[in-house]
């Protein structure tokens, strides 16, 4: 089975690459929606925030062969990699993965016709954009479940930042 996807937009941000690698919550942006596809927005800008699918095109042949992987973003918060379980890539969201697809829930601060301004941006500059939805509290999972490695460090992190989004 062969599956051909069609960008329907891509990411503009002036932030850097490590800039967005670094940064805690994200980086402001906005997403440039190709004119065929500006009709498909009607309605989103009564929404808050947005769900953003995109291809990682900056992810090499051998990253798309990575299975188990550290959660990496977690030096930033001191935490060393060695004390990380190596896990399999399914269970993070490491852009190296056999499919280097992404999914961003970004506020949407407004919308210019098909251009939509964006905080909370993890995407690097020229980043192609395959879809887009509203994020709705019919999404939310109150009650989610995670392994003990996953509580073990969300307490680390806890006691060294307050609550913060972490990963």
């Amino acid at each position: 089975m062969e599956i051909i996807l069609k960008p329907i937009g891509v990411v503009h941000t002036s932030a850097s690459e490590e800039e967005i690698k670094n940064s805690y919550f994200g980086v402001d942006g906005y997403i440039e929606v190709y004119p065929e596809y500006e009709e498909g927005l009607d309605g989103l800008e009564g929404f808050s925030h947005i769900i953003v699918i995109a291809y990682l095109h900056k992810v090499t042949s051998g990253q798309r062969r990575v299975l188990k992987v550290r959660h990496r973003r977690l030096k930033r918060f001191g935490i060393e990699i060695a004390d990380l379980p190596l896990v399999g890539v399914f269970c993070t969201d490491s852009p190296h993965r056999p499919n280097p697809i992404a999914l961003s829930i970004l506020e949407l601060t407004r919308r210019d016709d098909r251009f939509l301004y964006v905080k909370g941006l993890d995407l690097y500059d020229g980043t192609p954009v395959l879809d887009i939805k509203a994020y709705t509290p019919d999404r939310c999972i109150v009650d989610a479940r995670t392994p003990w490695w996953y509580s073990v460090l969300e307490e680390r992190v806890k006691k060294l930042f307050g609550d913060v989004k972490w990963v």
